[in-house]
């Protein structure tokens, strides 16, 4: 990813999530209207992308990789869908953005990130993005999707249409202590604060396990060492 999200990438990222799960929707539909808040939350953890998060309850399905750019990694939480159509759900990109090109959120100057939000609004397709506490000591980038998006013509710079979306999708990016940079989406029918306010605690409780992997290759390696 450059330094902002353009407007080709983040139309991919909302044609994504609502049609790649069209190859591997369950069986039986869950609406989200359907959805019991009251349900006990479900610590998931990936295996191939290395972390866990505390989900609202367990996940219906999980699609590897909903992307058509093969350079982008992750998974897709499906917790609710009508049909083809994901109601309910979080993606979850690791190495969502270079390292390099986008100011640390802890410790960049206040200029360069004024800068870089200013960019997410004015380039990236986002209609707010702001700086947001991710846990006590870590901070990330809150930003919520426009629902009318000006088409550039990629020669001209000029305004040839305008793109008018039937949904509006949170994100948020943040780093790890560990370093990986991370997106996590919020997919919803809706932006009811029960649905925001669970989705804050499964970003605030987010876990790199990258750390654990590099652990255990150390402790296998000693112990090939040792014999």
């Amino acid at each position: 990813m450059r330094k902002i999200f353009f407007l080709t990438t983040l139309l991919m990222m909302i044609f994504a999530a609502t049609t790649v799960f069209a190859e591997e929707a369950p069986a039986e539909e869950t609406p989200a209207a359907e959805v019991e808040q009251n349900d006990e939350p479900y610590v998931y953890t990936s295996e191939d992308f290395k972390f866990t998060i505390t989900c609202p309850f367990k996940p219906i399905a999980v699609v590897q990789n909903p992307w058509q750019e093969t350079d982008k990694h992750g998974e897709m939480l499906v917790f609710a869908n009508e049909g083809f159509d994901v109601q309910y759900g979080y993606i979850i990109q690791v190495d969502a953005f270079k390292n390099d090109q986008v100011p640390d959120f802890n410790k960049g100057s206040v200029a360069a990130i004024g800068d870089y939000l200013k960019d997410l609004k004015e380039k990236g397709g986002f209609a707010d993005a702001r700086p947001v506490n991710i846990t006590k000591n870590n901070k990330g980038v809150w930003a919520i999707t426009a629902d009318k998006i000006d088409v550039l013509d990629p020669e001209t710079g000029e305004v040839e249409g305008e793109f008018v979306a039937d949904k509006q999708y949170i994100y948020t990016f943040f780093r790890t202590p560990e370093g990986r940079c991370i997106s996590i989406q919020l997919i919803s029918a809706s932006f009811d604060k029960q649905f925001v306010d669970v989705y804050r605690g499964s970003v605030a409780s987010f876990k790199d396990n990258i750390k654990d992997k590099k652990s255990n290759k150390k402790d296998k390696k000693s112990k090939e060492d040792k014999k």
